[in-house]
């Protein structure tokens, strides 16, 4: 089996949103087998700025399924969108 990276926008609930928190909270909610690699906050429109993160993992069925929903069980995370998936 291979590994595959995940990269992800999470948009958070409003521009008063503490993104270091949901980025800390990050690697509690992901998978045991998976690895949280980079982040980047980035303005994204109207006060509001995006967390772009890239999450490691083995490539396995349901792999990327775990991954969003834990993403999405963020308390002040709004939407949560696959902008990329490749094999590494």
């Amino acid at each position: 089996m291979g590994e595959v990276a995940l990269k992800y926008r999470l948009m958070p609930e409003s521009p008063d949103s503490d993104t270091d928190a949901i980025v800390d909270a990050i690697p509690t909610v992901i998978p045991n087998d998976a690895s949280f690699g980079a982040h980047e906050v980035k303005p994204f429109a109207f006060g509001l700025k995006a967390v772009m993160i890239v999450i490691i993992g083995i490539d396995r069925d349901g792999f990327a399924t775990e991954v969003e929903d834990g993403l999405n069980s963020l308390a002040t995370v709004r939407t949560v969108i696959l902008e990329e998936q490749s094999l590494i």
